[in-house]
């Protein structure tokens, strides 16, 4: 009966909280879109667990070498820990309640696990997690020299970049097979009965790089869990281990102070507990308890027989044991191997965190998201969690390899073939958590030069062809590209057709020209030449300073340089258009 009653709390506690903390999190994930909507008007930001992720709360700063005011929620978490220990982990964490989630839905598909029975518990002995805690020195030892290393394994971050540029795309993607099966079987029936809107209806598909990575791991971490409940929680995470940190050595320092967390009373040490215990946080004999890798689950209640297990707050430490923590030299160890995987990353010829100027190894492809900071303060800031790719409304905001760099991998870069970036969309910085993009006003953002617009000659129709193509002119939303008749060259460009011509003082960089460029290999490309970066929000002045003319045009209104429709005579239609 006292079973019972444990197991009817526990679902009605844990779980709750779980579906609940889950269920917000995916409901601010989905806000993440142009235009930008508020989530819970005057409450909650739609990057709130981002904020709230203990691990980037602390490396970030340190490595960006300032507090950072948005990163204060993550700080209260490892404050928390203190006096709640890893309760963050148990109920809050979305990745740790997907992987309970996940974990449920394979024990369905395959079947359950049979428990490790008491024998097994006492001849396994304690979890092992030294790992996580070696992970946290690197990434703390790379974080002092000033080299972000958390988004490899900030798990708030990891998660969001789960069900962004995963699960999202995939989900899209099955809707619009859906759709395009119902506008088939809608052709077959009566006219009476064939919704028309049906037909118009479209759902656009989103694309990212890097979703292989994200598989390959996630499915990992997945089939891990249903061998080895909370693997991930025990065994790696750096956040669980920072937190693990943070409850253990204050009390070793003072006692006599409360916490809240598992106590046990008549306990008749079955090892029950210890069995079914996901992280390996009691004894085997199940009386004694390592707070530090508690995640107040209420698994040990559930299966206990005799009702032993309670959950409170108490200064008592009679139920708990010592939390086996690394030693010193162990974590010193790992912060410098930290520094030394870092320093020689930053020895490299193709990093960006140094000071950028000549001799740099820039990579013509890294074109960052418009107020973007000047890369080494980018590089420190960015959590690679893909809010800022979710919300891009034309799917140019892309993660990239290694264009960047190896510090750079998984950042935000913008891929005009694929989409450009929108003049009237400034999403980017505002769902940003750590100001790595920074929020800018839409004036400010237009001003926010990208890059430049370079015609590659050889390509171009009517440079290469003699061919008439208005397409990047008109497309242009700042009006930059012009049409000139070219200098005559023998046999280069027939007279009498105009090619187009960037102005460098008006190109933005948006990519516009390159996304809709009908030369399969585009004629017209966007580099990262006199890109606008600096640390503030005052790009009109930047801007003005810099002698640029950067005024988007209204989608109704031509150029001021617009040459009109072409003469038809000399080269026919522009492509794209039939007579």
């Amino acid at each position: 009966m006292k079973a019972s009653k444990n197991r009817s709390r526990r679902f009605s506690t844990q779980r709750v909280i779980q579906t609940a903390s889950l269920l917000l999190f995916l409901y601010l994930l989905s806000t993440v879109l142009f235009p930008l909507s508020s989530s819970l008007p005057g409450t909650l930001p739609a990057e709130l667990f981002l904020r709230l992720d203990p691990l980037v709360a602390l490396a970030i700063p340190v490595s960006a070498r300032e507090l950072i005011g948005n990163l204060v929620p993550g700080l209260l978490v490892l404050l928390s820990a203190i006096f709640f220990g890893r309760v963050f982990c148990g109920y809050l964490c979305p990745f740790g309640t997907t992987l309970d989630f996940m974990r449920i839905l394979l024990n369905k598909i395959f079947g359950t696990r049979p428990r490790r029975d008491k024998a097994r518990a006492e001849s396994a002995g304690p979890v092992p997690g030294g790992l996580k805690y070696l992970l946290l020195a690197i990434i703390l030892g790379s974080a002092v020299i000033g080299v972000n290393q958390s988004h490899w394994l900030a798990p708030i971050p990891l998660i969001t970049r789960f069900y962004a540029l995963l699960l999202h795309p995939l989900l899209l993607l099955a809707a619009k097979s859906g759709l395009e099966a119902a506008k088939t079987l809608a052709t077959i029936l009566p006219e009476e009965m064939n919704p028309a809107w049906l037909q118009y209806m479209q759902i656009p598909a989103r694309h990212f790089y890097t979703l292989y990575f994200l598989l390959l791991f996630f499915a990992s971490l997945f089939w891990l869990e249903r061998l080895k409940p909370r693997f991930w929680c025990s065994r790696l995470c750096p956040a669980g281990a920072l937190l693990s940190l943070l409850d253990a050595l204050p009390r070793r320092l003072f006692p006599f102070l409360p916490r809240w967390g598992r106590m046990t009373s008549a306990c008749i040490n079955c090892g029950s507990c210890a069995a079914a215990c996901p992280t390996g946080a009691i004894e085997p004999a199940g009386e004694k308890t390592r707070a530090g890798e508690c995640i107040a689950c209420r698994h040990c209640a559930e299966v206990c027989p005799a009702g032993a297990v309670r959950f409170g707050f108490s200064a008592s430490s009679g139920s708990l044991c010592s939390t086996r923590l690394p030693s010193r030299r162990f974590f010193l160890a790992g912060a410098g191997a930290g520094v030394l995987l870092s320093g020689t990353g930053l020895s490299g010829t193709g990093n960006l965190l140094k000071d950028v100027g000549q001799g740099s190894l820039w990579s013509s492809s890294c074109i960052r998201p418009p107020g973007s900071l000047p890369e080494p303060d980018f590089l420190k800031r960015c959590l690679r969690c893909g809010e800022c790719m979710k919300a891009c409304p034309s799917n140019g905001l892309q993660p990239t390899w290694f264009a960047a760099g190896v510090d750079g991998a998984f950042s935000p870069i913008l891929i005009p073939r694929r989409g450009p970036c929108e003049p009237d969309c400034n999403v980017c910085g505002l769902v940003c958590p750590t100001g790595a993009i920074q929020a800018l006003a839409l004036p400010d953002k237009q001003q926010a030069k990208l890059g430049t617009a370079v015609v590659m000659q050889e390509r171009c129709l009517a440079y290469a062809e003699g061919k008439r193509c208005v397409v990047c002119q008109e497309v242009c939303p700042y009006g930059s590209i012009r049409l000139e008749q070219p200098p005559g060259r023998p046999g280069a460009v027939p007279s009498g057709v105009p090619a187009p011509v960037v102005n460098p003082v008006k190109c933005f960089g948006c990519g516009y020209c390159e996304h809709h460029c009908p030369v399969r290999i585009p004629a017209v490309v966007v580099y990262p030449l006199n890109a606008l970066r600096f640390t503030g929000t005052n790009y009109r002045q930047l801007a003005q300073q810099a002698g640029l003319e950067l005024n988007p045009v209204s989608g109704d209104a031509p150029p001021e340089d617009y040459a009109g429709p072409p003469d038809n005579s000399a080269g026919g239609l522009p492509p794209g258009f039939t007579e």
